[in-house]
């Protein structure tokens, strides 16, 4: 059963000494390129259908809760999920440290994505961001999110792409998480094993959505950019445009992938 918060008081002096955890600052503040994170976060919510407005969104795998809280700001309802016991305590200091959030609007639950515990047809849309590649059954978390998707519904990931796992930043990650949650996986997100799995769910096929990315920006000087774009067929255009596909095809596939798939 969701919990929502009630409306909230004012913050007690203890209590804002949380606001400056690190599960209260991210993304601001976080490892992670705030470049990248800002712009994933536009992505997702640009990706969003206005279909099913009475229903809230879920923020799937919400981690300190980031995304709920600035869908918040936005004004959307939203309830975060996630499978560590820490998300209330999270959202709490958020809602506390700042008073332009609706706290009515904001729910959660904790419970694991395989098996999640929601009633059918409960979300307009869920957002995935970096979770996906977490999961350790793509079938069944599918399964869910066609289950707890209303008709017209959209599921919506931001995740690393076909080549995640082998990369030397994850190895040595994973080997930092395993020592303290065994159970810790890093998987490739294939775009084509994903689809062919939504579909077998009951979803859609995925849509793609490629786009240049903050950490591989492809940059034009002046005179090579109005090569680029001019109307004139020319070598030099021709050239340019395949360099920049080419670049987007290898970013969208292996590094990073943002797509989304429909009930």
């Amino acid at each position: 059963m969701i919990q929502w918060f009630e409306e909230r008081t004012f913050a007690t002096e203890a209590e804002s000494k949380t606001m400056a955890a690190p599960s209260v600052i991210e993304p601001f503040g976080a490892p992670r390129s705030l470049p990248r994170m800002l712009f994933d976060f536009a992505i997702l919510t640009a990706c969003i259908t206005p279909k099913n407005p009475e229903l809230p969104l879920l923020d799937f795998g919400a981690g300190t809760g980031w995304i709920t809280e600035l869908l918040g700001r936005m004004g959307k309802r939203v309830v975060a999920f996630d499978i560590h016991s820490n998300l209330e305590i999270c959202l709490r200091n958020r809602i506390d440290a700042d008073r332009r959030l609706i706290s009515q609007h904001i729910g959660f639950e904790q419970g694991d994505g395989h098996q999640m515990p929601f009633a059918d047809r409960s979300f307009s849309n869920l957002l995935c961001y970096d979770t996906l590649h977490h999961m350790h059954s793509y079938p069944k978390v599918f399964g869910e999110f066609f289950r707890v998707l209303a008709p017209g519904g959209r599921a919506i990931f931001v995740e690393p792409g076909a080549r995640h796992s082998q990369s030397p930043d994850t190895i040595a990650f994973l080997e930092q998480q395993k020592a303290h949650d065994p159970t810790w996986i890093e998987r490739d997100v294939v775009l084509e094993e994903i689809d062919e799995i939504a579909r077998q769910a009951g979803l859609t096929g995925l849509t793609i959505v490629p786009i240049p990315h903050p950490d591989n920006l492809v940059t034009f000087d002046i005179e090579t950019w109005s090569q680029f774009r001019g109307v004139t067929p020319s070598p030099e255009k021709t050239m340019a445009r395949e360099r920049f596909c080419d670049h987007l095809a290898h970013l969208n596939y292996n590094d990073r992938v943002v797509f989304y798939t429909e009930r």
